[in-house]
């Protein structure tokens, strides 16, 4: 029987995997590593993120499927319990997502996954450890077209210590653990759900309909960014942890080249959702020399009345130096494997706008990544979006 060890259930990608998982008439225990101070307030947090996925009765029904072992995964490796010991796959969500969080965010995403690992050493029966970094350890200087073997790279342009740490990890597991069945799997941006829309998480959601309110973007509107929805991505991870034989060791988690988004086409699914004028146009601006321009339009449309929208205003900033990148992420690999292709952005935004409250509100699923930001105006203007794992 499989026993799989799930870090990061709390999260949004780690809730889509146990909705999906646990919905499946399978000879699987999924085992939680859960910071908390009982089984029953671990059960309970994990069952907040799965209601957001289902009705809260059910969501107490699908946790009961769960073990939880309380602890973090940081220290693992002095975890002796031995519910961890019969494990058979590994799969690590857990992460400090933080922008700004500095040493804290390397010591939590490099040197707590290393313990992970020394853990999953004492795995007699371990078959594969799927470690989730992100596609973005390719920093600011990337060609438009990323390929996974490019990266990690010791020249790479990291302007965030999130993407820094997680390309740290790479390195850093490939080197110690050799003896380890890694895999890495890279998720590109992720935004809401293919069929839920915004109810999982509104997280990034927000900025897309920053950028409409605002009509402004750094960009041009047939560059690209790849986007990929939280339901094809857990779908994804549990296929690559369970699939028997894989030819690589790490894949891109993306829409590629057939499936990312344009900007053009974004515009275009919200004047399909939200008819205005029927052309929807655009300011194109440069987050340098316009910074002012911003602010002030941003002020126009959401007010600067507060911490909150203040920090919401130098959080659009910095996702949109990452729009200007026009990064998009090879998939080749994933297709090669025989996984399906991500639904396109503009096929399931309807539904994401449907179910979606104030764009103020929702802004509240990424506050806390940004919760280090100095109070200084002053930004980095070339700062890309770091939250994708």
């Amino acid at each position: 029987m499989q026993r799989i060890l799930l870090t990061g259930a709390t999260g949004l990608i780690g809730g889509a995997v146990l909705h999906q998982a646990l919905g499946r008439d399978e000879d699987v225990t999924w085992v939680c590593l859960v910071r908390c101070t009982s089984v029953e307030q671990g059960r309970q947090r994990v069952a907040a993120r799965l209601a957001r996925f289902t009705d809260p009765f059910t969501a107490q029904r699908l946790v009961r499927k769960i073990e939880i072992v309380p602890g973090d995964f940081t220290r693992a490796d002095l975890d002796m319990d031995p519910r961890l010991d019969a494990c058979t796959h590994v799969l690590h969500l857990a992460a400090d997502t933080s922008w700004w969080g500095g040493e804290r965010v390397f010591r939590t995403n490099h040197d707590g996954t290393l313990a992970l690992a020394r853990r999953a050493q004492a795995m007699a029966g371990l078959q594969r450890f799927l470690h989730v970094g992100t596609a973005m350890i390719c920093g600011a200087a990337a060609p438009s077209l990323v390929e996974e073997t490019a990266y990690p790279a010791a020249d790479a342009e990291h302007i965030v210590g999130y993407t820094e740490s997680k390309a740290a990890t790479e390195t850093s597991l490939a080197a110690l653990f050799p003896d380890l069945p890694i895999v890495i799997a890279r998720p590109s941006i992720v935004v809401g759900h293919s069929t839920l829309g915004a109810a999982p998480s509104s997280s990034i959601l927000w900025v897309l309909r920053a950028a409409d309110a605002l009509r402004m973007l750094p960009c041009d509107p047939e560059s690209c960014v790849d986007i990929v929805p939280a339901d094809w991505v857990a779908e994804t991870l549990i296929g690559l942890l369970k699939k028997p034989d894989l030819k690589h060791d790490l894949y891109h988690l993306s829409s590629g080249t057939a499936g990312r988004t344009r900007w053009a086409d974004v515009i275009a699914a919200f004047e399909k959702a939200a008819p205005s004028d029927g052309v929807r146009a655009f300011q194109r601006f440069d987050l340098d020399r316009d910074r002012s321009a911003l602010r002030k339009r941003f002020t126009e449309v959401f007010g600067l009345g507060d911490a909150s929208m203040r920090a919401m205003l130098r959080a659009t900033r910095a996702y949109y130096a990452f729009c200007a990148l026009d990064l998009t992420f090879a998939n080749d690999r994933l297709l090669a494997e025989g996984f399906d292709r991500a639904s396109s952005l503009a096929s399931y935004l309807p539904v994401c706008l449907a179910n979606s409250g104030a764009i103020t509100e929702q802004f509240a699923d990424d506050i806390e990544m940004f919760a280090s930001i100095p109070p200084c105006p002053a930004l980095p203007t070339d700062m890309p979006l770091a939250a994708f794992a």
